[in-house]
């Protein structure tokens, strides 16, 4: 049995690496076919790169000096329009398939190598705990809530952890998490609480407010959420509406990696005595979500100055390198062409949390010790790294990770059900 196991894997990772030699060497051809004579072979071979999808990605050329310039505009488009489509397909809900009886830790690592999302701690105990399994093509949401639930467990949206969800035992009394909550895309909405508020002194002053947990799958982390106001709907079982408070406005929320889910409070005016539930709570939050993380790497970094590196919608700039007193301070620049106010000053700190090192040409990599930022706008931002080196940077190099595109997503919801006070 384990000889078959080992000879179908092999025999898998054979195929696998065929069908990606072969879609290579597609990639090769039409890189070629962009700098055709011939206007029309030009734009076929853009069409069909950009139609091989993000798989694609990894696969494409540098952009050098030696490149021509019809093949440089060309492949930037392509680049461009296949980090678009990987941040869209980022946003989309991860799906399960899993049957069976089994661990609740079994049931947890398939849903982690089919979805990429991690669930830490889970105390052994609870991992033995024996859960049914029946998905077929299932929301990731709606599977993990379904095994949590059988196991009694919660999720602590403070875990702490980035990229990952943090379980622990649900609370004694606390519904199971698979009731109340609603699933769409990489996004779960659930209703946490419901004050109502009169002030005795002045009656014309009270409020309703409903407090929304919005959670995302942990493979993404969103910039920011936003709730516009004006696009909520509240109707009682008899079909009345309930206003909220305030419907020009609107609910902003950064995020926050080690943190895996936002509240939003939803204010109302308060409903007559004799409501007690809201039938149906529809809204539409607007997501900024980023796609793949793109390396930048610049080198000769005690001659660099003004250098750009471009890639997708993102261009990263090396103003300078330079010494200051006992540091070393790198000073460089974002630029994003579709920023859709990811770099406002409430929703920035997003750029302060990526990835910027210096590599020694041993390879070792030296962090940084500090940073601040030395321009914001609407579409750019600029950020100086400082660094504690033992020796001159000579032969080193400045490394930065960011999204090379971020999109801009609706994502409606629906709620059912919410009893009120």
């Amino acid at each position: 049995m384990l000889a078959s196991f080992i000879f179908l894997t092999c025999a898998a990772l054979s195929q696998a690496e065929a069908s990606d030699a072969a879609l290579q060497m597609k990639v090769n051809r039409l890189v070629r076919q962009l700098d055709s004579n011939v206007l029309t072979e030009r734009v076929a071979a853009e069409k069909a790169l950009v139609e091989f999808g993000p798989k694609a990605l990894s696969l494409l050329p540098p952009i050098t000096p030696r490149t021509s310039a019809e093949v440089k505009d060309r492949l930037s488009r392509v680049r461009t329009n296949l980090e678009r489509q990987a941040a869209e397909q980022a946003a989309e809900a991860s799906r399960v398939t899993l049957q069976g009886e089994m661990s609740l830790g079994d049931a947890l690592a398939s849903l982690e190598e089919q979805t990429g999302n991690r669930v830490l701690g889970v105390r052994p105990a609870s991992a033995q705990i024996a859960v049914k399994a029946n998905f077929q093509d299932t929301p990731y949401w709606f599977a993990l809530d379904d095994l949590l639930s059988q196991a009694n467990l919660t999720i602590n949206a403070f875990g702490g952890v980035p990229g990952a969800l943090t379980a622990m035992a649900s609370p004694e009394g606390q519904r199971p998490r698979n009731q109340g909550a609603a699933y769409e895309g990489i996004f779960r909405f659930e209703p946490l609480r419901v004050e109502a508020v009169r002030n005795l002194r002045n009656p014309d002053v009270q409020q309703m407010k409903i407090t929304l947990e919005v959670s995302w799958e942990p493979r993404v982390t969103p910039l920011s959420i936003e709730l516009p106001l004006g696009a909520i709907e509240a109707t009682t079982a008899n079909g009345q509406e309930l206003a909220v408070s305030n419907p020009r406005g609107s609910l902003t929320a950064s995020t926050n990696a080690d943190i895996s889910s936002v509240e939003l409070e939803i204010p109302f005016q308060l409903p007559d005595r004799d409501i007690n539930e809201i039938a149906t709570l529809e809204g539409e939050i607007t997501a900024l979500v980023p796609g793949l993380t793109e390396t930048y790497v610049f080198e000769n970094l005690q001659q660099a100055r003004g250098v750009e590196n471009r890639k997708a919608g993102v261009t990263v700039t090396l103003d300078q390198m330079r010494k200051n007193q006992d540091l070393y301070e790198v000073r460089m620049r974002v630029r994003l062409d579709e920023a859709h106010e990811a770099l406002a000053s409430h929703l920035a700190a997003w750029i302060f949390s990526n990835e910027a090192y210096v590599e020694t040409p041993e390879g070792k990599k030296i962090e940084s010790i500090g940073h601040e930022g030395f321009l914001q706008s609407a579409n750019e931002a600029g950020v100086v790294y400082r660094f504690d080196l033992e020796a001159a940077p000579t032969g080193y190099k400045f490394i930065y990770k960011t999204p090379a595109a971020i999109i801009k997503t609706p994502v409606p919801f629906v709620l059912k059900n919410i009893p009120l006070p």
